[in-house]
């Protein structure tokens, strides 16, 4: 096996204690002591994030959208320059290559990949280029990638900041200069608050991030861990790679059918689309709300979903403990068929955890 790589954040997350642990091939900071603390905090002020495991895939040329209109399933070629929009990569059989997002700019493109997905999506890329005049590389290892996210985020970003951002609506994207660090902010809400993704080059990272984390005065933001956006993630309803989505799960399957444009032919696994549209699968995503005196319980992935007679009738995707709830929740693969809030019981390891079906996100 080998060793992960550092982000060019490391320094500052062992210097601040952060608990790491490998995600990806990257060493990246799980928590900084409280990762329930962590998401609470994000919900109900801001934090900051090392997010440079997601993968950051460039691509150029003239056939560049001729590439992307190929392997995209949202619609790309009305994307105007300075914008993102979230996408699905599929296999022939429509099963989920990657969910991803894609960032129009006015010379290139940037694909923002799952970090499981990075490489996978990179060759698929790379395969379909030559023939479509595009390039295609890899910007992961050159640049750092960080989430600023929560109520207050914005008001303090426009405090510190040349420009403001609060007005920016998700799809929005700044491009340009800042002390010579070229950056790309990506405006969207992928933990269910207001969020910014900023890329910017690895070797000015850790400069932007002291600044943000610690030079900013009473607009600084703590940092938080990956464990604390999943924890937001779950709560909105998102899927992660390698939990709600992979190869074998189709769109309709996942909820993520509204990245499909149905009016446009011709990306790979458009045809096999249709079977699903015709007849929808057996299962969808739903969302569990458990009773709060079971915090000491949280449904895990893969744990059986049970209906009242016994009968499986779903899996765990992803659990854990909501602090915006005060209790377990979890998100699972369910039975079309299950009534909206259906009671429900989760078996995890030996303990049976009651459960209610809820719509998604399961916090507004």
């Amino acid at each position: 096996m080998t060793e992960p790589t550092h982000t060019p954040l490391h320094d500052a997350h062992v210097a601040a204690e952060a608990k790491l642990a490998d995600e990806a091939g990257r060493l990246m900071p799980i928590s900084y002591g409280d990762a329930v603390g962590e998401a609470s905090r994000v919900r109900g002020s801001a934090g900051v994030a090392d997010c440079s495991h997601v993968g950051r895939i460039r691509i150029r040329g003239d056939g560049a959208l001729g590439l992307l209109e190929r392997v995209c399933t949202h619609d790309v070629a009305h994307m105007e320059d300075n914008t993102a929009a979230d996408t699905l990569l599929l296999t022939e059989q429509a099963g989920i290559l990657d969910a991803a997002r894609l960032i129009r700019l006015e010379r290139f493109w940037v694909l923002l990949t799952s970090p499981l997905c990075r490489e996978k999506v990179l060759a698929h890329l790379q395969a379909l280029c030559d023939e479509h005049g595009a390039k295609v590389d890899d910007q992961t290892a050159k640049t750092a990638m960080v989430r600023v996210a929560g109520s207050d985020a914005p008001r303090r970003l426009d405090a510190v900041l040349p420009f403001r951002v609060s007005g920016l609506t998700p799809g929005d994207v700044l491009f340009g200069s800042l002390m010579v660090a070229r950056y790309i902010a990506d405006r969207d809400d992928g933990v269910g608050l207001w969020s910014a993704c900023v890329q910017v080059p690895g070797m000015l990272a850790g400069r932007a991030w002291r600044y943000v984390t610690a030079k900013a005065g009473d607009n600084a933001m703590a940092p938080v861990g990956l464990a604390a956006l999943d924890v937001l993630r779950i709560e909105a309803g998102r899927c992660r790679y390698g939990h709600e989505i992979n190869e074998t799960i189709d769109p309709m399957t996942a909820g993520l059918d509204d990245r499909i444009d149905w009016d446009r032919d011709g990306f790979i696994g458009r045809a096999a689309l249709e079977e699903h549209r015709r007849k929808p699968p057996p299962r969808r995503l739903g969302g569990l709300l458990c009773e709060p005196d079971a915090a000491q319980t949280i449904p895990r992935h893969g744990s059986p979903v049970r209906d009242a007679t016994g009968r499986e009738v779903g899996t765990v995707t992803s659990g854990t403990y909501s602090p915006a709830l005060d209790r377990p929740i979890a998100l699972a693969h369910v039975a079309r068929t299950l009534e909206p809030a259906a009671e429900l019981i989760i078996t995890v390891g030996q303990t049976p955890l009651a459960a209610r079906l809820t719509d998604l996100p399961s916090v507004a």
